[in-house]
């Protein structure tokens, strides 16, 4: 079999609001280019400031000007399907047709739904999703030559409907992961993801404020991120309750993100659904504590031991809060200390690429069509 040389990825924006995707499916770039020979290709129709190609030295970009299958055909015409994959990030947009176009054209294809299949997501607008996922787009994503899952939860959810699914998680860079102690850090509680109603920063800070104000005024909710649509709910609570304590910094990325990462002692997002969350990797491997909810698909993080289960509801976020403030030094150190070895351990972007060449690489040619 051919070896394995070049990595085309799909994705259908690449902005601030889509970071996690675009972000996860680019980390691995240097690393394979470096210890596998693999060179990464990122294939947009946007590209906005979010996007640095300073961050990724050794990844090739393209712009594309059309989403016709014409301009498919005519880009794949480029490259050599014997040694070249086509990788297929998101659901619903170009990347999944796109992906099915270079199948037909002697390429394997790598479709990575990134958690917009999970349960959670398909009952948003189900009346709109439900059809197209059985009419068009698991119809094409099951002749894919690979299904791949980016956390435990997703793979075993998506293998109801696709056999064969296989789990690659996402990770960080053993840079980021910093060994520090609370004692150092602010007394802080850090939101960093989309302000979209999913991940339930509203609920978040209701219930912040429901704390009572002599165990709350030793602490900061800090929340940052790219507005989805709830950003100016938030701004309107806290012109509500100015004195809640409550600080809002808007998107965060590069060294800002991980100065703030440094200043924070726990991290916390109660969200609804998840593929599998970088940024409670992120913030575990630079030492907070993470409060998550079962919908953030990392139970292996709460199995060791390494976080609180936060919940999704009001009353249980406000639960794990004050549960977390009453912790003692020598309690949150332990726990982000078994956060850290497991990062260490599972979800390192060093290991990660290296499954993910060997993966890519043992994929079988389609039959011709």
């Amino acid at each position: 079999m051919p070896a394995l040389r070049k990595i085309l990825n799909l994705v259908d924006d690449v902005s601030s609001v889509n970071y996690g995707i675009w972000h996860a499916a680019m980390a691995t770039a240097s690393e394979l280019h470096e210890n596998h020979g693999i060179e990464s290709w990122l294939l947009s129709r946007n590209f906005d400031a979010s996007f640095r190609e300073e961050d990724f030295p050794l990844l090739k970009t393209r712009k594309l000007d059309s989403l016709n299958e014409k301009a498919a055909e005519k880009l794949f015409a480029e490259f050599n399907p014997e040694e070249c994959i086509v990788a297929s990030h998101g659901c619903w947009q170009f990347p999944t047709r796109w992906g099915a176009i270079a199948l037909k054209m002697g390429f394997r294809w790598v479709y990575t739904p990134h958690g917009m299949l999970e349960p959670w997501s398909m009952r948003q607008k189900i009346w709109k999703k439900l059809p197209y996922f059985y009419l068009v787009e698991k119809r094409l994503a099951a002749k894919s030559s690979l299904v791949r899952a980016v956390g435990k939860p997703e793979w075993e959810n998506l293998l109801q409907h696709f056999p064969s699914a296989l789990l690659i998680p996402n990770g960080i860079y053993k840079r980021n992961l910093v060994l520090s102690e609370n004692r150092t850090r602010q007394a802080s509680f850090l939101f960093l993801a989309r302000l979209h109603h999913k991940k339930n920063v509203i609920p978040l800070a209701k219930a912040w404020l429901r704390i009572s104000t002599g165990l709350r005024k030793d602490f900061k909710l800090r929340i940052a991120g790219t507005d989805d649509g709830e950003k100016e709910k938030l701004l309107h609570f806290m012109d509500q309750h100015p004195d809640s304590g409550i600080e809002f910094l808007g998107p965060v990325f590069g060294q800002a993100k991980e100065k703030l990462l440094a200043e924070c002692r726990f991290y916390i997002l109660p969200s609804q659904s998840e593929g599998f969350p970088t940024s409670v990797v992120e913030a575990a491997g630079a030492g907070l504590l993470p409060l998550i909810s079962r919908g953030c698909n990392f139970p292996e993080l709460l199995e060791a031991g390494g976080g609180m289960d936060c919940g999704m509801d009001e009353d249980s976020i406000q639960i794990a809060l004050e549960k977390a403030m009453y912790l003692s030094e020598s309690e949150t150190d332990e726990m982000q200390a078994r956060a850290q070895q497991l990062i260490a351990e599972k979800y390192l972007w060093e290991q990660i690429a290296g499954g993910q060449a060997d993966a890519y690489s043992r994929l079988a040619y389609p039959k011709k069509i």
